[in-house]
């Protein structure tokens, strides 16, 4: 039996509030947990979806032991359901959710027991996936309990927010995922730039390491830096990207935008000492091009069926026009 999953260090206010709603008996049939991604939200419903169905809960996990735990770490408790897109596909199907008023239906496995359906990313959703899964919380069965993990709340309906509890979870402080990172990279200044890179998001610091992520970094802000000296044209620039994952091409073009607007509006160190000579450009125009970048990192996240030559071409074309106004050098 594998050692029960904890939530994270950094999540432990938000491990004592929902322990608050448990104890005073307060727990809603829906909770929303939502904030940016990569920081481990999705292992926190993990370890709360088997914390309510262990038999014999710890304090901050459950036991581990139990033949509730035996058949949620096999993936096989009839009391629970994960939804989330399929393998190859980015949407969640209308067909999944519809599933749940069935197994909601259903008596739970364990006497006096509930049932768990964990749902991420909860923005994976088109319109009529959402208005299935409404249906369910319009009418929620007893002793069944939705959670919902969205990196985009802002993107769900009004309706489905309104009718969950939402439990936040923002940039955790580097106090506390440096030293997870460090013993995971071996390294306490690796860490610092990983964490860095990734905007304060650990498990998006861990992603960079696993996938050597830094030197395409690297490669990228070379790219960059050859197509506002004129070496190379914005639409030849976005030839090149092509090859590369959208997915990590933007979570550098979003990494590099953010950090160059806390070093214009804060004062905070540059992330890539190449983006020095991006400093005089107009902090409300890199504040906008950031939001379109967070934008478009979100439609791809959710599968939105979008160019991708043009959209590159159309970034870079943006910037090479904003660094010839401004005169970058």
């Amino acid at each position: 039996m594998s050692e029960p999953q904890h939530a994270y260090a950094w999540q432990m206010a938000q491990w004592q509030d929902v322990q608050k709603q448990i104890r005073a008996e307060r727990l809603p049939h829906a909770l929303l947990l939502s904030g940016p991604s990569a920081i481990g939200k999705l292992r926190f419903a993990q370890a709360l979806a088997a914390y309510l169905l262990c038999e014999s809960p710890g304090e901050l996990a459950a036991c581990g032991q139990c033949r509730s735990c035996h058949f949620q770490s096999d993936a096989s408790h009839p009391d629970f359901r994960e939804i989330c897109p399929e393998e190859g596909k980015r949407q969640i199907g209308v067909d999944q959710v519809r599933s749940l008023q069935h197994f909601s239906a259903q008596h739970a496995h364990r006497s006096g027991g509930r049932k768990l359906v964990l749902i991420h990313p909860a923005e994976a959703m088109n319109a009529n996936t959402a208005n299935a899964l409404l249906k369910t919380l319009e009418e929620p069965a007893s002793g069944t309990l939705l959670i919902l993990v969205s990196h985009s709340s802002s993107q769900l309906l009004a309706t489905i927010r309104s009718r969950c509890l939402q439990l936040s979870f923002g940039i955790p402080s580097p106090e506390l995922t440096e030293p997870w990172l460090r013993d995971y990279v071996g390294d306490q200044a690796m860490a610092q730039r990983l964490l860095a890179e990734a905007g304060g998001r650990p498990l998006a610091a861990r992603q960079v390491f696993d996938d050597d992520g830094l030197a395409s970094r690297e490669r990228f802000d070379k790219g960059l830096m050859a197509l506002v000296d004129g070496q190379r044209s914005p639409l030849q620039f976005a030839e090149e990207m092509l090859d590369a994952d959208i997915l990590q091409v933007l979570d550098w073009w979003v990494a590099r935008l953010l950090s160059l607007s806390r070093y214009q509006l804060a004062g905070q160190v540059l992330t890539a000492v190449s983006w020095q000579r991006f400093k005089s450009l107009p902090a409300k125009s890199v504040i906008g091009s950031l939001e379109r970048a967070l934008k478009l990192r979100s439609s791809f996240s959710r599968g939105v069926a979008l160019n991708k030559r043009l959209i590159l071409e159309g970034v870079f074309l943006e910037w090479a026009q904003l660094c010839q106004n401004r005169a970058v050098a």
